[in-house]
């Protein structure tokens, strides 16, 4: 009984950890608010007043931004903390940090349940806690991150489910939250939930449960119907089309050979063959160590400075853990999940062109921090009957330390030092001079930069009701379907 309360406070301790590294200073780091962020933001503000988004229209399936569509759930989250919170940084990267901690305990809970190993679920969180992929896309709003809380949420009460079948309705609405939650869901969920009917399925597919698959297919269906009316459009199917590598149209394809290969170039340079090729390579790459504690995300928005997605110390731990996940027979079910997500999750990342996308591939993040932690318990079991146990117990102290360290040097100091342009630091600071000028001035805003009408909207606070009515972009009938924008804004 004792111990079982350890256990849970540990977690109530790892879960304010995480609230710590995510929480501090989000309203101010960093700085600046990165126009996808804004354009969330002054699209929540708008339905809060007018019922429409700042296009003007009515609670949008896919919210229109710059020629791109944003999945739904994220905006709508802002939405009702806008009259607590008011509209401001905090308020639109509030949803990404709640969901954030929540993932947490939900983590806990789901290897709890499938090893009953509680040693195992709280290393586990404890890592991912500190995790700097984690805590990146927690202080941040990005949708990748609520998706990956509904992912897991999904998976749990999956399980819950097998015993319980009345959970099985919970988990196909945990389901359909996450695909409408970013753009990678579209793939990874489907996956997922055919991996876990094929593999369950002489259970769920049993007289006592054939009831509430049934209903849980119809709910997960009326969650879905907004994605579904938009499924065919060009916004729907805007990140697919203009990133996805089969689709990308080139004169010479990636890895085209010009030279010394004779009759051997028709093959040897067939567009299928090379992109397939390409695919292999960036597919691989998320499971690469080099990539995972080395080399990281190139993106300045979707990396830290002097940081992988994971800390260097955990690579050797990484190695030993896969070694020993794939010779393990203790693990069962655990053992079947890590892998199919580290099976399915690189996919949607791997077939767009960016190399190592962190943000499309977060959902890994999952399946390698337990990875780690196996390994770091198997050191502990070869180690546990020496005399310098202690000394190694100290040591893995010293080590999580460090890491909260290295993580306040790289996110509050040399990431507002060195990227602080890269998430449009000044437009909070060119709004309060705006609003301190004569209102009889003229101001004209030089629109070289990408999408900055947004961030004068957000900051100012402008009036959605009158910038709908001054301002048209497309028609109502065409706003899934026209992918043509206008730069100019007054």
């Amino acid at each position: 009984m004792r111990k079982k309360y350890l256990n849970y406070f540990i977690l109530t301790l790892t879960i304010v950890l995480a609230v710590l590294t995510r929480s501090y200073k989000i309203g101010n780091v960093p700085s600046g608010l990165y126009l996808d962020e804004a354009g969330q933001g002054y699209s929540a503000y708008s339905i809060l007043l007018t019922g429409k988004d700042e296009f003007g229209k009515p609670y949008p399936f896919i919210f229109r931004a710059f020629t791109d569509f944003k999945p739904p759930i994220y905006t709508y989250l802002i939405v009702p903390l806008i009259p607590i919170f008011g509209l401001t940084v905090f308020t639109v990267r509030f949803p990404s940090l709640v969901f954030s901690v929540l993932t947490i305990p939900i983590l806990f809970l789901l290897i709890n349940k499938l090893t009953n190993n509680k040693t195992l679920a709280n290393i586990s969180v404890i890592l991912l806690a500190i995790s700097p992929w984690h805590i990146l896309f927690g202080r941040t709003a990005y949708e990748c991150n609520i998706a990956l809380f509904f992912l897991i949420s999904g998976i749990l009460l999956f399980y819950f489910g097998l015993k319980k079948p009345l959970m099985l309705i919970f988990s196909a609405i945990s389901f359909a939250l996450a695909f409408q939650s970013y753009h990678a869901q579209r793939l990874i969920t489907p996956f997922m939930t055919l991996i876990l009917f094929i593999k369950y399925r002489q259970v769920i597919f049993t007289k006592s449960y054939r009831k509430y698959v049934i209903i849980s297919f119809i709910v997960g269906m009326i969650i879905l119907i907004p994605s579904l009316t938009v499924s065919f459009t060009p916004g729907f199917l805007a990140r697919a089309t203009g990133l996805n590598i089969f689709s990308v149209k080139e004169k010479t394809p990636s890895g085209t050979i010009n030279e010394g290969i004779g009759n051997l170039k028709p093959i040897l340079n067939n567009r299928l063959l090379l992109t397939t090729k390409e695919f292999a390579s960036l597919y691989t790459s998320y499971i690469s160590p080099r990539y995972m504690f080395q080399l990281g995300d190139y993106g300045p928005r979707s990396s830290y400075p002097e940081l992988a997605t994971f800390f260097v110390w955990q690579a050797p731990f990484y190695i030993y853990g896969l070694y020993k996940l794939i010779k393990s027979k203790r693990l069962g079910e655990l053992k079947f999940l890590i892998l199919s997500l580290l099976f399915i999750s690189p996919i949607p990342a791997a077939i767009t062109r960016d190399p190592y996308s962190s943000i499309r591939a977060l959902q890994m993040v999952i399946p390698q921090t337990i990875i780690i932690t196996f390994g770091i318990l198997n050191v502990w079991i070869l180690i546990k009957n020496h005399i310098f146990k202690y000394t190694a117990l100290l040591l893995f102290a010293v080590i999580v330390l460090y890491s909260l360290t290295k993580l306040y040097s790289s996110v509050i100091i040399l990431n507002e030092f060195y990227r602080a342009k890269e998430w449009d630091y000044g437009w909070n600071q060119l709004a309060q001079t705006l609003k301190s000028l004569d209102p009889q001035k003229t101001v004209v805003v030089d629109t070289a930069r990408h999408g900055p009408y947004i961030e004068l909207l957000f900051f100012l606070k402008y009036d959605p009701r009158i910038y709908v009515e001054d301002n048209f972009e497309i028609n109502q009938n065409e706003y899934y379907s026209n992918m043509n924008k206008r730069d100019n804004w007054k």
